[in-house]
């Protein structure tokens, strides 16, 4: 729950959420009843996305302890930052 509602308070998602509000919706049109259909759709939308990525991101961190994967995931992080590091160089 603490997870949910600090993402609830995410200022970024408020900020883009609220930005794109006026495209979708006529402000000067709008009611109570709409205010609360919204503020239920971004709830659900912003809270359910988030949702999403900590299930997954639990099975794949369950899934690392039960395979022993820190090793090969090291090595390979690692070989991608060099090779990034390595294009840069070139690039410059």
């Amino acid at each position: 729950m603490a997870g949910f509602f600090l993402t609830l308070g995410d200022i970024k998602a408020i900020i883009f959420y609220a930005s794109l509000l006026p495209v979708f919706v006529d402000l000067s049109a709008i009611q109570s009843s709409d205010i609360l259909t919204l503020i239920f759709i971004t709830i659900f939308s912003v809270g359910g996305v988030k949702a999403i990525y900590a299930i997954f991101s639990n099975k794949v961190a369950a899934y690392a302890q039960r395979t022993n994967m820190e090793v090969s995931a090291r090595k390979t992080a690692g070989g991608i930052l060099v090779g990034t590091g390595g294009y840069l160089i070139v690039k410059s």
